[in-house]
């Protein structure tokens, strides 16, 4: 099975749907997720199907702060949240506890606009980047996101930039 995963994008609805639009075209997606801050209105029909939650920037209470997304079949639990309100600029510490919480195989945030991937007290860490506000060294390749692919024994992570074109050298594999 596999996850789009996107964030950031700071109402730029273009990219957003270019994007959606992209990951809904593999037969293997099992799910979206989209990290926070596109500054849309909870009640925006784009949300249709789509696992999301409460950035920084997005001003409409009804999205909730963090979200639980398991799937049975792939024997995975998801913790989902931006990640401002755990404070990720400084670090993944009250990340991992929220997320240790809930017992879950894999956390993802955003908020940074920075991609990230990393195994870290036994979950995966993710952090797609910024589809629109790219920051960090990798900034000069543009907005990014990111499919996951779940098998039985590891976590294949992709990253890819707006316009489609795998990042080659930012594969990562996981085992689980």
């Amino acid at each position: 099975m596999n996850y789009l995963i996107f964030s950031d994008s700071h109402g730029d609805r273009g990219t957003f749907q270019s994007i959606l639009d992209y990951g809904r075209r593999d037969p293997q997606l099992a799910a979206v997720f989209y990290n926070g801050d596109s500054e849309f209105d909870a009640s925006d029909p784009i949300w249709q199907g789509i696992h999301v939650v409460l950035g920084n920037m997005d001003y409409d209470s009804r999205y909730p702060v963090e979200q639980v997304y398991e799937n049975p079949q792939d024997h995975i639990r998801i913790y989902q949240t931006h990640g401002h309100l755990q404070r990720v600029t400084y670090g993944l510490s009250t990340l991992n506890k929220a997320a240790g919480k809930v017992h879950a195989d894999i956390v993802l945030f955003g908020h940074t606009h920075i991609p990230f991937a990393q195994m870290h007290d036994n979950k995966l860490f993710i952090n797609p980047g910024s589809t629109s506000f790219p920051r960090g060294p990798q900034r000069k390749i543009g907005g990014t996101f990111a499919i996951l692919k779940v098998s039985p024994t590891f976590f294949q992570l992709d990253f890819y930039t707006q316009d489609f074109q795998k990042i080659t050298g930012w594969a990562r594999r996981f085992a689980r």
